[in-house]
């Protein structure tokens, strides 16, 4: 009980400060503290993917790969080569277009699975994996928003422009989306190879080829 006349809160903030024992516990409790969020900065600091690998690389789309005349899955569509042709110049609806390397015309067929869906990607892939896009320089059907229905095969060609040094070994890659292509299905085809001698003749060949639109196969 407190003497007559004195403040409560004024005795309170008047106690002994902490003795020894006590620092020695407050001092471990905080060095504890320490020692704990270092090991988590630690953990943090040292972790990593797993297997190394980055994001973007485990996000990569998942490649099926196969050769010409497989049927290769996309996840929303089988993709299949039927043939390659070269040229100088592609003609299409009646304009020919010229090229500095050549043209590499890639037939394909393609079935959409089990949902409407696009065939937005087109690229060729050289031994260096360097990618070379579908040609824009004139509207290709297959790549310019064409709806493929499940289960209805459609063949026709898709255009490329390379240069000349890298047409003997090229392989196509082929996929849904046009952009964000990650964790989605991709096809993988590998192309015949060609020697120097067949680049070279289409490369010089001034007589257009025609270039075959899509249509829906017999």
């Amino acid at each position: 009980m407190n003497p007559p006349g004195t403040d409560p809160e004024q005795v309170r903030s008047h106690r002994a400060p902490p003795g020894p024992v006590q620092r020695a516990g407050t001092r471990a409790s905080v060095g504890s503290l320490v020692v704990a969020a270092l090991a988590v900065g630690g953990l943090v600091a040292n972790w990593r993917p797993v297997d190394g690998a980055r994001a973007d690389a485990r996000e990569r789309p998942y490649i099926s790969a196969g050769q010409v005349g497989d049927s290769v899955s996309a996840r929303s569509f089988e993709a299949k080569v039927l043939e390659v042709r070269g040229a100088k110049v592609v003609g299409f609806r009646g304009t020919g277009h010229d090229t500095d390397g050549v043209w590499i015309l890639v037939q394909v067929r393609i079935t959409a699975t089990t949902e409407d869906t696009l065939l937005n990607y087109a690229a060729l892939v050289d031994d260096k994996d360097r990618v070379y896009r579908a040609t824009g320089r004139f509207d290709q059907p297959f790549t310019a928003g064409r709806t493929l229905q499940p289960g209805i095969p459609v063949e026709g060609e898709i255009a490329f422009e390379v240069p000349r040094d890298v047409a003997t070994s090229l392989r196509i890659r082929l996929a849904a989306p046009l952009i964000d292509q990650r964790m989605d299905g991709m096809a993988e085809i590998e192309l015949p190879k060609f020697d120097t001698a067949t680049i070279d003749k289409w490369a010089t060949n001034q007589e257009p080829v025609i270039f075959k639109t899509p249509a829906v196969a017999p």
